[in-house]
């Protein structure tokens, strides 16, 4: 974020009808969040003697393997979306210790323009 394109946007998008094909009943990021499970699950059953893992040492070629027929179309494209325009110069809330911060007006991509509480 910040650079010439504004934001990037990498992930998948994957249709509502579609994810009802896949697993009846189901929504689209129920059907992403339990394929990406499923994959991490299946390399667990297959590796019993690799201890307690975090999802970033799991090799992510064979969890996309078993993942990838769920998570519909891959997309990686520049996006216009930045915080100032959600931001807007409104008074935030840091969640850590709810003491007001002011937004950066001169650089808005820092990271105190994201500290948004609802």
């Amino acid at each position: 974020m910040g650079h010439d394109y504004t934001s990037w946007w990498i992930g998948t998008q994957l249709e509502i009808h579609e994810s009802r094909q896949l697993v009846p009943g189901q929504n689209a990021t129920t059907v992403q969040v339990a394929s990406s499970v499923l994959g991490a699950l299946i390399w667990m059953i297959e590796n019993p003697n690799s201890g307690v893992n975090l999802p970033d040492d799991l090799p992510h070629e064979f969890v996309l393997g078993i993942a990838r027929p769920y998570l519909g179309t891959f997309r990686s494209e520049p996006s216009d979306w930045s915080p100032k325009a959600t931001v807007r110069g409104h008074v935030l809330r840091c969640r850590e210790n709810t003491s007001q911060i002011e937004s950066d007006k001169n650089d808005h991509w820092q990271f105190g323009n994201f500290l948004i509480e609802a």
